[in-house]
């Protein structure tokens, strides 16, 4: 492994620093400028473009496009100015042959003219694009998602980077916000909650997996919330990711190809004729370990990982009064380990077993966005979604016959449709509203076998349909150019429980100086927790015990975030937030279940009995301190100290699994202009990440012994810290322009240092010993990549 990367390494430094341009370069920017409000394209801006040699402008036409060509590949600046509307700067946009760059910009309307206020994208860059959204928002481009070292271009994966956000463990993407249960993440497609878009997703419930299905090639820009939302995002208890497709290139025919050890990668774009603005896009992407795999190259005992994903986005506006859109995205995926056929080579129980999962997820939908005039739209969005997890887990015995040890199986057909107005009533005061319903059919069997390896039993097994029901309403009221006060609510009705929730929402915006800001967020907020949970048959005599579950509340969670932020010196800015979640209605065990909270559960299912007695309390510090992209190079460092405790039926505190108490990030790149025209870049960054070790219940040695395989004390759950975590990431990339084409080579190093982080404490039967579960080593994953 290491004569690779020293290899790649080399023919890597030898591309970038002898080949150079003999050619001449042109690049083509284009974008739209929408009234940040009401949504509505704005004709009649003046759109300046420049860099450090040259300045160019021209205004959006009836559509509120705007394009440039003949531009020189490398870096420049976008302003936007139109009279009565704050100017807007987008900064260090980066322009390359072969891929035409699109930028989507929104300007605000002035609340009056007494006095200038200039607001540059560096401050929308660190919230997200909604306007209804004052704190613990964040948004992030495509270029950042690659730029970040080891994000391997996966949303998820960028926002662990972020403060108060941790990773639930190395072979997945999960992330915990501020101490809250992965589980209580929400996905969101175009406007409407998808299923989980990652492959090799663990279990029922789980909102991440190992690759993610989601091609940089496909999205625009990601929102990212981490509490506190705005009033149209309900079902979530812990964090957000709005997500959207970019839309296809409309002026000309692009593709891309890809070869990397993450996968085979191939995009096509274009419009569909010369006369209309209509356009396609579409990725697909296969397992280059599957490739491999068939060649003759396997991994030993381990199953091939197989994967493959395809993402479309069709573009077909109707004048300037309608968008229509049709938008998909699927993957299926497969994994497991084989089983040693041989006893003598038998040290661990897994050697003995034989494992399988299989997966497969698809989404497609419309979308209709009409406007009805300069202030008033409408967005309409429909959906179908499928999703079916498979996984098997079996034993061999000593005559090497399988016995089969779990068995589980979850199928989700779901239809979502939604729909949105929007309505800029005035300068100052601005209303959406809305209303989504969701069809949900189910298909849930969980067996397992008992201690030892008896014939396994059915816990969950249900199958049926369910609804549910939200609405919301949020108002936007600017006092004047320095104070928005947001309110709104939100409303949920779960068939399922036949039970309805109302969540007000508000916060308030000051901008006390123009380059520093305070805001207050508070909100109540509701997770439907995995339909397995209220569908479970509880092994009971007694009727009413047997269905306990079927009338659980959803969880639900009081959000309150003070923050502040300062922006100096053009491109720096600090931020920090102070919050406080109190959790309460959560799902508990009672009995000798009591230690069970659904507060500390990743994913899986539940076949116990729960109250909704349980409780919850997240408050912490967090700060960010950023250096924005500018002469070639950035840096972020945020730092986040929380505590992270819940309560059991009996009353008692204890901290759950993710109370890591802190985590650290560090992250740095640098780009270099290399070449005789200064138009090739080489790229590096690295990250460190240090925080605390998650926790768990410390293993009972003699119970352990007695059952052969690992028994926690739950007497004091979650009472045992795991050693600290650390982690250091690189990146190093090049990038060539040609006169029509470009290509990319680079390599992301996950865990340089090779630490082998603690991932849990089992027992281990042959040993009859407590020992370590390591996390893996170090990933290079290595890639190329050419657009033209």
């Amino acid at each position: 492994m290491k004569t690779a990367i020293h290899l790649f390494l080399f023919v890597f430094l030898f591309l970038a620093l002898n080949l150079s341009a003999q050619q001449s370069y042109n690049c083509t920017l284009s974008g739209k400028v929408s009234d940040k409000d009401s949504k509505v394209p704005l004709p009649g801006v003046t759109v300046i473009v420049s860099d450090k040699t040259f300045t160019d402008a021209v205004s959006t036409d009836a559509s509120g496009d705007f394009k440039f060509s003949n531009l020189k590949p490398g870096r420049v600046n976008i302003k936007c100015t139109m009279i009565g509307f704050e100017e807007v700067t987008v900064s260090e946009v980066l322009l390359t042959t072969g891929k035409q760059t699109i930028i989507n910009v929104s300007i605000q309307e002035k609340v009056n003219e007494m006095k200038e206020v200039v607001i540059k994208s560096e401050r929308s860059k660190y919230r997200a694009r909604n306007e209804f959204a004052a704190v613990s928002s964040q948004s992030f481009s495509v270029e950042e998602t690659k730029r970040y070292a080891a994000t391997l271009n996966d949303p998820a994966r960028m926002a662990q980077s972020f403060a108060g956000v941790v990773s639930s463990n190395d072979e997945s993407n999960q992330i915990v916000v501020r101490g809250n249960s992965p589980r209580g993440m929400l996905w969101r497609l175009e406007g409407l909650e998808m299923p989980n878009p990652n492959h090799f997703a663990s279990s029922e419930g789980a909102t991440g997996g190992g690759v993610s299905m989601l091609s940089a090639n496909m999205l625009s820009n990601t929102d990212f919330y981490s509490g506190a939302f705005p009033a149209e995002f309900g079902n979530a208890l812990s964090g957000v990711f709005d997500l959207h497709f970019r839309k296809g290139n409309s002026n000309k025919h692009e593709f891309a190809a890809q070869v990397g050890i993450l996968g085979l990668e191939a995009a096509a774009e274009g419009p569909f004729s010369k006369k209309y603005k209509g356009s396609f896009l579409i990725n697909y992407r296969y397992s280059t370990l599957d490739v491999l795999g068939k060649l003759g190259i396997t991994f030993g005992q381990s199953q091939t990982p197989k994967y493959q994903d395809l993402a479309f986005n069709i573009n077909l506006p109707s004048g300037r009064k309608s968008v229509l859109s049709l938008f998909g995205l699927g993957g299926m995926s497969s994994l497991g380990n084989k089983a040693v056929r041989d006893s003598t080579k038998w040290k661990e129980t897994t050697d003995k077993q034989v494992e399988e999962l299989k997966q497969r997820m698809g989404m497609v939908g419309i979308t209709n966005t009409t406007y009805f005039d300069e202030k008033s739209s409408l967005y309409t969005v429909v959906s179908l979604n499928a999703s079916q997890n498979k996984y098997f887990l079996d034993t061999l015995n000593n005559n090497y016959s399988n016995q089969n040890l779990v068995t589980e199986s979850f199928t989700y057909i779901t239809a979502r449709a939604a729909t949105t107005f929007n309505r800029k009533i005035d300068v100052k005061n601005t209303i959406r509203t809305g209303i989504i319903f969701s069809y949900l059919n189910y298909d849930l069997l969980n067996k397992e076998a008992a201690a030892g390896f008896s014939d396994p039993q059915t816990k969950v097994q249900s199958k049926g349909a369910t609804y549910l029901l939200q609405g919301f309403y949020q108002w936007k009221h600017r006092l004047n150019n320095q104070v928005n006060i947001i309110s709104g609510l939100h409303f949920t009705y779960s068939f399922i429980n036949k039970k309805f929730y109302i969540e007000p929402r508000a916060s308030i915006e000051y901008r006390f100086k123009e380059n520093q800001t305070l805001a207050l967020g508070v909100g109540l907020h509701n997770r439907l927790d995995a339909i397995s949970t209220y569908t479970t048959a509880i092994s009971t005599t007694n009727p009413f015990e047997r269905n306990r579950n079927h009338y659980l509340d959803m969880s639900r969670s009081f959000h309150s975030v003070l923050g502040y932020n300062i922006n100096f010196l053009k491109n720096f800015r600090v931020k920090a937030e102070l919050y406080f979640q109190y959790l309460f209605s959560v799902p508990v065990g009672y009995g000798a279940n009591d230690y069970l909270s659904t507060i500390n559960q990743n994913d899986g299912f539940v076949s116990v009995p729960l109250k909704n007695t349980g409780r919850g309390m997240n408050y912490g510090l967090e700060l960010t301190f950023e250096k924005l992209f500018s002469q070639n190079y950035y840096f972020l460092f945020t730092a986040s100290v929380f505590d992270s405790k819940y309560r059991t039926d009996n009353g008692r505190w204890f901290n759950t699994a993710y109370n890591t108490r802190y985590v650290f990030n560090l992250l740095g790149g640098k780009e270099f202009v290399i070449g005789k025209k200064k138009i090739n870049r080489i790229t590096t960054n690295a990250k460190i990440l240090w925080r605390g070790g998650l926790r768990q219940s410390t293993v009972d040695l003699a119970a352990s012994k007695a059952a052969g395989y690992t028994v926690f004390d739950q007497t004091h759950p979650f009472s045992e810290k795991l050693p600290d975590y650390v982690r250091v990431d690189l990146g190093l990339g090049y990038r060539k322009n040609q006169k029509k084409w470009n290509w990319q080579v680079g390599v992301e190093i996950q865990n340089v240092i090779n630490r082998l982080n603690v991932a849990a404490r089992i027992y281990n039967p042959k040993t009859q010993a407590v020992e370590y579960k390591k996390n893996i080593g170090i990933i290079p994953i290595l890639f190329f990549k050419v657009e033209f």
